[in-house]
């Protein structure tokens, strides 16, 4: 055949090329499309299908590795996604570990959480799902723990207060006092204390755990560290005619007697004798004169400043039953001062008019009845009871007989 023949065969009309069946060449395009989807389709679908095959399933999130070994404790929380049944998952509501260490999720109860780690608990998890759910994978992500820790005493003052909150999982002790600051000049090192749940869970030797090299101590949230002072364990005390007597700690070791009486609310006006105030030591009790303009006196943790009261009187005169002077340790009501004087005279007494003249000479006249119980008497007052007004029948018919004689001796006298 040469090669114009050929030609004419190829190229010469549609004529010479073979019948073409339309309908065979749809079916063979479906055939092809049906085979190149079927590849990833049984790639997805298979582990559903088979779910006890080898195939690796990589979790949605990575765990770092400071979480990796960490062990939940109350207070954490995290979320949980059930991968092909969403209304199981809980991806934007954390689930909490609860006060008693178990976390509540629907369809598989209680799980115990508490000393967890978070692979151990998605297991658990895990576990349980796959008694009602065969096909359901679980991933928990543990959200980013918050520990909040007091740390007061002799440690920094903060501005926003005591509490430190650490986001790591774990907080030790030494974490927490570094953070802190501890106050070296002031602290008891040897007698650090860490409460929890409100009791006392450990002493701890802080200068013991420095030399030893631990181990560090692990805290829970809401636990509570106080690290004493060496002065509050032994405080001054203040006693006698002062305004607020009681035990006050100091941060020195040595502080002025008059900065203290000044701590104590000062003397009490009238009633304290500072020339002979007293400080109270273990070995000896040493005079001061608190009145004096340079005091040197100092007082040591464990020493008492003793202000010793001084000599107060008033003086109740006048109607009453017992007139004279009477010692006040503090101001006396002016129905007290009555009172100590006996009470009124009844026949001679006029509640209503008694004169109290103070210790600076000024005088106000009272009425008993209405500022018995408001008005006191200080040191150096001094209260009379006035007498009322009585009438002398004999003296009276004595005038009276008088007038009459008179008016009968002008009346002859006329006539």
């Amino acid at each position: 055949m040469s090669i114009f023949s050929l030609r004419k065969r190829f190229f010469g009309g549609v004529c010479e090329f073979p019948k073409f069946h339309y309908k065979s060449f749809l079916l063979f395009l479906l055939g092809v499309l049906l085979l190149s989807l079927s590849i990833p389709v049984s790639a997805v679908d298979s582990p559903a299908e088979n779910p006890t095959t080898g195939t690796e399933i990589t979790p949605k999130t990575t765990k770092t590795p400071e979480l990796s070994t960490y062990r939940l404790q109350v207070g954490d929380s995290f979320v949980v996604t059930v991968d092909g049944y969403p209304e199981y998952s809980k991806e934007r509501i954390p689930v909490p570990v609860q006060q008693d260490g178990y976390v509540s999720y629907p369809l598989i109860g209680l799980i115990k959480a508490t000393n967890l780690t978070v692979s151990e608990l998605e297991a658990q998890m895990q576990s349980a799902f796959s008694k009602h759910l065969p096909t359901a994978r679980v991933f928990v992500t543990l959200m980013q723990p918050k520990r909040t820790i007091l740390v007061f005493g002799a440690v920094e003052p903060r501005p926003r207060g005591n509490f430190h909150i650490f986001e790591v999982g774990q907080v030790y002790l030494l974490q927490a006092l570094a953070s802190a600051g501890i106050n070296y000049e002031a602290a008891d090192l040897t007698d650090i204390s860490i409460w929890r749940d409100g009791k006392l869970y450990k002493k701890v030797d802080y200068l013991q755990l420095m030399s030893s090299g631990g181990p560090d101590i692990p805290l829970k949230d809401h636990d509570t560290i106080f690290v004493p002072s060496i002065f509050q364990q032994r405080p001054v005390r203040v006693i006698g005619a002062v305004v607020a007597p009681g035990v006050y700690p100091i941060t020195a070791p040595q502080v002025p007697a008059t900065q203290v009486l000044k701590i104590a609310g000062g003397s009490r006006a009238d009633f304290a004798d500072l020339h002979k105030s007293e400080i109270l030591t273990s070995k000896e009790r040493i005079l001061v004169n608190l009145a004096a303009e340079n005091v040197n006196a100092m007082l040591g943790p464990g020493d008492t400043l003793y202000v010793p009261l001084a000599e107060a009187k008033i003086s109740v005169t006048g109607a009453v039953e017992k007139p004279g002077q009477y010692v006040i340790t503090e101001p006396v009501l002016l129905g007290q001062a009555i009172a100590m004087a006996g009470g009124f005279n009844e026949e001679r007494a006029n509640p209503k008019k008694c004169l109290l003249t103070r210790a600076d000479g000024t005088e106000e006249e009272l009425n008993f009845d209405q500022v018995h119980s408001e008005i006191y008497l200080n040191p150096k007052d001094q209260l009379r009871i006035r007498e009322r007004t009585r009438l002398d029948w004999r003296v009276l018919t004595f005038g009276t007989s008088f007038v009459n004689l008179l008016v009968t001796i002008l009346f002859r006298y006329r006539n």
